[in-house]
């Protein structure tokens, strides 16, 4: 089964970097405007707009959903969300299938580490389904980075700077100290990610886990890119619902800010 997982994975990584077009803006336009046609994208409504065209649940398998196409670069990499280093989708998709085998075989336990990272931690909703296997929060990470991150809420030291040899940091990764992390890599991205998650499942993590002003702050700083635009519409081919603040950057201050039955 693995082995012709394997197999899949790679024909649709070669087939699809190979002969689809990376980002197709018009064809995206022209699904945002029918989207969005008659919501008003307040907080209600947001929700249900998300939660009624998540019509694919899919199940968490990152080898075969996020590194063949979704988390590709322009130049058809990958990039480790937390340090930007680049990552062979091939040998991305043979790593894991591997760990996988492992396991089945138990020769590893259920918290191997594979190369993908859930922005808002599986922990904090307990690995449960639909979460766990929505894309909009999956993202490509080196191993080493992920287990660096582990659970840690995202905070902004006043200390750090993006460099690998004060105390703490894991080269390239970002810097993990006193249960918070910051990521060297990534910033505005994560933000986004854990916005579209707040969202779509609210009332599903503890509001104190996630600095909201922080993010707000990154969201700004870090503008919507087109890596995140292919992602948002690859995603939408998938799974039916997008993550509305990379569609319109400028919803996000007024969603943190509006009070309504979530809050």
């Amino acid at each position: 089964m693995l082995a012709k997982e394997l197999a899949t994975a790679k024909e649709v990584y070669l087939e699809y970097s190979k002969n689809r077009i990376y980002y197709e803006e018009e064809r995206d336009e022209e699904i945002k405007q029918t989207y969005y046609k008659n919501t008003s994208l307040d907080r209600k409504s947001m929700h249900d707009l998300l939660e009624k065209t998540h019509q694919n649940k899919l199940s968490y398998a990152p080898h075969r959903y996020v590194y063949p196409w979704v988390d590709l670069n322009e130049n058809g990499k990958l990039k480790s969300i937390y340090s930007g280093e680049e990552m062979d989708p091939i040998a991305v998709i043979e790593e894991d299938i591997r760990l996988l085998k492992d396991r089945s075989m138990n020769t590893l336990t259920d918290k191997v580490t594979l190369n993908c990272e859930h922005v808002v931690p599986q922990s904090w909703f307990e690995r449960h389904q639909p979460m766990r296997g929505d894309l909009h929060h999956l993202f490509a990470c080196h191993p080493g980075c992920n287990s660096r991150r582990g659970n840690f809420p995202y905070h902004d030291f006043d200390d750090y700077v993006p460099e690998p040899r004060i105390l703490g940091i894991v080269e390239g990764c970002g810097k993990a100290e006193e249960g918070k992390f910051e990521p060297e890599y990534g910033k505005g991205i994560v933000a986004r990610a854990t916005f579209y998650f707040m969202a779509r499942y609210p009332g599903v993590i503890d509001n104190h886990l996630v600095n909201q002003e922080l993010l707000l702050e990154w969201h700004q700083k870090f503008p919507v890119s087109l890596y995140e635009k292919h992602r948002n519409l690859a995603i939408y081919d998938l799974q039916g619902n997008r993550n509305p603040f990379i569609d319109d950057p400028e919803l996000c201050e007024k969603w943190i800010y509006e009070k309504d039955g979530f809050e």
